[in-house]
């Protein structure tokens, strides 16, 4: 296992809120990460599509576990 790899997933363990959304790592290297999620109907706005709130919340995730995939603290 690579060490992005290894990093995300020791983020993801103690990150409640990203395994609640359902989080899945596509990809991750040095500065870059590809994410999936599913949209579940308690995710979902007045309008039937995901609420802004959570879209911005893979975005922020994604970033994170990009900018922290090379393990420097």
């Amino acid at each position: 296992m690579n060490l992005a790899k290894k990093v995300v997933d020791k983020m993801i363990s103690g990150d409640a809120f990203s395994q609640w959304l359902g989080i899945e790592v596509l990809e991750i290297t040095e500065g870059f990460c590809k994410l999936k999620m599913t949209v579940r109907d308690e995710m979902t706005n007045g309008f039937n599509i995901a609420h802004g709130g959570i879209a911005y919340s893979l975005a922020d995730s994604c970033l994170a576990f990009a900018a922290n995939a090379d393990g420097i603290q």
